[in-house]
């Protein structure tokens, strides 16, 4: 920014004085606000605490992060991708579990400062099954009743007297490992004897 500075002699004479004011540029790189669209922040938002977090369902397979930055020049990233300053991001998937969102605000002057903030996805509480089926060894399928509902949780499988192995196949309702037969992998045979018409 230049001042120029004009003297006037009284017998009409000039002297110019020229003034430069540099003014630096901002080094403020924080937040004026943050949301998540997967819940509310823990702590509550303030512009000098940089760490959050946040407790999702395990409904809640992904988010949004929106940032506004407190100074007008300041630029922010979440996770490595710009994003326009008081806009959401794009959407991010959250696993089961523990999810790190880092967004990245940077000053006009180049100076950065981070938050972060952890998204914890909970596990899912749904231990049913969509779906059932029983085969022989032959891989023909063997029918048994009631018809399979996921809320139903007792069968009855008839089978001749020649049969000596049944295949069980689950398949859980919620994706994931955690099914198991008489205490077994999830897909095996199960001898039978003589006359035996209801499976643990």
């Amino acid at each position: 920014n230049t001042i120029t500075v004009v003297v006037t002699a009284q017998s009409g004479a000039t002297q110019s004085y020229t003034l430069t004011v540099t003014r630096a540029t901002s080094a403020d790189a924080t937040l004026s606000a943050l949301a998540l669209s997967a819940g509310s922040l823990s702590p509550t938002f303030a512009s000098g605490t940089t760490t959050y977090a946040v407790s999702a369902g395990n409904g809640t397979t992904s988010t949004t992060i929106t940032p506004t930055v407190n100074q007008a020049n300041a630029t922010v990233t979440v996770n490595g991708a710009a994003v326009t300053s008081g806009s959401a991001s794009s959407s991010i998937a959250l696993n089961v579990g523990s999810n790190t969102i880092t967004v990245v605000v940077t000053a006009q002057s180049g100076a950065t400062q981070s938050y972060t903030v952890t998204v914890t996805r909970a596990a899912s509480a749904d231990a049913t099954l969509s779906n059932l089926a029983f085969f022989n060894a032959s891989d023909s399928p063997i029918s048994f009743s009631p018809a399979f509902a996921s809320d139903t949780t007792n069968y009855t499988v008839t089978v001749s007297n020649s049969t000596t192995g049944l295949r069980i196949t689950p398949t859980r309702s919620q994706a994931g490992p955690g099914v198991a037969i008489n205490g077994v992998s999830a897909v095996s045979y199960t001898h039978l004897r003589a006359h035996e018409t209801v499976l643990d």
